[in-house]
């Protein structure tokens, strides 16, 4: 399997947690009230999974194998990781907007990360990972793949487990009416 296909399936996951986040947004504009338990939820998702999990791959593991590899992926490489940090920000802005009960500012920062962290991972998918497919060597990717998969410990694994049953508790409350 390419290394990118390992990303791609992370991906999957991303956007049903951007879907909850769309429902959620939805909820807090129509009803003025947050739900601080499933924001919490969500926030800890985007922070620990997309952040702390996903993006900490892509920028430890096949960014470096990328620039590592030619210097014209540096460009794009490094407009990905602004990306990331811009994503970041705007997850803190959600976790404040919470803790204040600022509803209009929670519903604006929540439409504006799932917007552009749907554009970025389309950027990735359709841009930067055949780049990278292009670029990498079958040596090349396997290393990639198998740092991706020690990348994760068993600790990583089980706390995942849990935290995809609340994304599908989740998915049900929400998406599911």
């Amino acid at each position: 399997m390419k290394a990118t296909h390992h990303l791609i399936q992370e991906h999957k996951v991303i956007l049903r947690t951007l879907d909850v986040l769309d429902a959620v947004a939805a909820s807090v504009e129509a009803e003025a009230l947050v739900n601080t338990e499933d924001t919490d939820k969500i926030l800890d998702f985007l922070r620990w999974f997309v952040d702390a999990h996903h993006q900490a791959k892509e920028e430890s593991i096949l960014f470096p194998a990328m620039k590592a590899h030619t210097e014209s992926e540096n460009r794009p490489v490094q407009h990905m990781m602004f990306e990331h940090d811009q994503e970041r920000r705007t997850v803190e802005d959600l976790e404040t907007d919470v803790r204040l009960a600022r509803l209009s500012p929670f519903v604006s920062h929540a439409n504006r990360l799932s917007s552009t962290l749907r554009n970025h991972i389309y950027k990735e998918e359709q841009l930067l990972f055949p780049a990278a497919d292009e670029l990498l060597t079958l040596e090349e990717d396997e290393a990639v793949t198998e740092e991706l998969n020690r990348f994760e410990t068993a600790l990583d694994t089980q706390i995942l487990d849990q935290k995809l049953h609340d994304l599908h508790a989740l998915e049900r409350k929400y998406l599911r009416k």
